[in-house]
């Protein structure tokens, strides 16, 4: 077995081979094409919708998808479309897997696995819902936090990353949404 592999992205829709797309989602969510809309709604479920259809899921930029495709042929790489079942310390510091569909199996020094983003709100049991609701942090139906336009979700408190997307839209958890957070924290101290 090659010293690599490569896993798979899991949407609504379950697995999925990788899609190549320059950017995460269209240009105009950069700017007004895309975004007055977005701005427009005021219904955070519409805006929701407008974030999920935008997203580009489970995406490469052709450039990666390229060296991608070139160290497969060259057997450096190997390209597995699976679900793992388990994972253990193999042979000489190595990892091995148990997939749920061919091979089985698989071994190696060095593994990358693609495994998607979860749909529900980040921050794990630093914002599990009991926090939330204990410090009386607004969210819509999704989870997500209701922020205000410079992206404070509670006093003194800022969210930038898919915590901000509800506010700033697709873009979020991309660079450029970094740099629209950025930009509207900053303005806001």
């Amino acid at each position: 077995m090659s010293s690599g592999a490569i896993g798979h992205t899991r949407d609504r829709g379950g697995r999925h081979a990788a899609r190549v797309h320059r950017f995460d989602s269209d240009p105009e969510w950069l700017g007004p094409k895309g975004m007055t809309s977005f701005t427009r709604a005021r219904d955070l479920r519409a805006r929701r919708r407008m974030i999920t259809q935008a997203r580009r899921r489970g995406s490469m930029p052709p450039e990666i998808a390229a060296d991608v495709a070139r160290e497969r042929r060259a057997g450096r790489i190997a390209w597995i479309e699976a679900g793992v079942l388990r994972a253990e310390e193999g042979t000489g510091g190595g990892v091995r897997l148990e997939l749920d569909a061919a091979p089985g199996e698989v071994a190696g020094t060095h593994l990358v696995l693609a495994t998607g983003f979860s749909p529900h709100r980040p921050g794990g049991a630093l914002l599990d819902a009991e926090a939330v609701d204990r410090l009386g942090l607004p969210c819509a139906a999704c989870g997500y936090p209701i922020v205000s336009r410079d992206l404070a979700w509670g006093e003194g408190l800022f969210v930038t990353g898919a915590l901000a997307e509800l506010e700033l839209g697709p873009t979020a958890r991309n660079i450029a949404g970094a740099l629209a957070a950025a930009t509207r924290v900053s303005s806001a101290a």
